[in-house]
């Protein structure tokens, strides 16, 4: 009977802490963020000196230190709120769906759920944007993983900011 008290009480520690842990979901207000224009200073730095100054004015435009982060996420549909704009909805299964971005750019876009993380991706013919928001092991503090591809910049555009409850 002992061994068995033994074997069993970790197991619904463990079980209780789980469901304990606030995961993904919930409001995340901003604590860190990289330094998004030096960031983007040095993807662009080896363009020619016609187009650098668009590709720098259009990234800054699309690149903003969030706040603020809202997320949903069921097993039907995964939602990701910045700052105050309209939520972007995902399906929960992994599958693209199309959305539109304020300035009228068009994707596609998807969510892969995983234990402590969920990445969202976006793509379209001028190239794709993941974002890779990863919990930390107490569960406090989410970290967003930006990085930015296009044929039109010579290296990826990445960068990192940090958010607390």
């Amino acid at each position: 009977m002992r061994l068995a008290t033994s074997l069993v009480l970790p197991a619904l520690v463990a079980l209780s802490l789980s469901a304990q842990e606030p995961g993904l979901n919930g409001l995340w207000h901003q604590a860190r963020v990289d330094n998004i224009q030096a960031a983007i200073q040095a993807c662009t730095a080896d363009m020619n000196f016609i187009t650098r100054p668009i590709a720098r004015h259009k990234l800054a435009n699309v690149n903003p230190a969030y706040q603020k982060v809202t997320l949903s996420i069921t097993p039907q549909q995964v939602s990701v709120k910045l700052d105050d704009r309209n939520p972007i909805l995902m399906p929960g299964n992994g599958q693209e769906a199309p959305w539109t971005r304020e300035d009228g750019d068009k994707f596609q876009v998807a969510a892969h759920v995983a234990p402590g993380q969920l990445t969202q991706t976006f793509r379209n013919d001028e190239g794709a944007r993941t974002n890779v928001f990863r919990l930390s092991p107490d569960g406090r503090t989410l970290t967003l993983f930006v990085t930015v591809t296009s044929p039109r910049i010579p290296k990826p555009l990445t960068y990192t900011m940090t958010f607390g409850r």
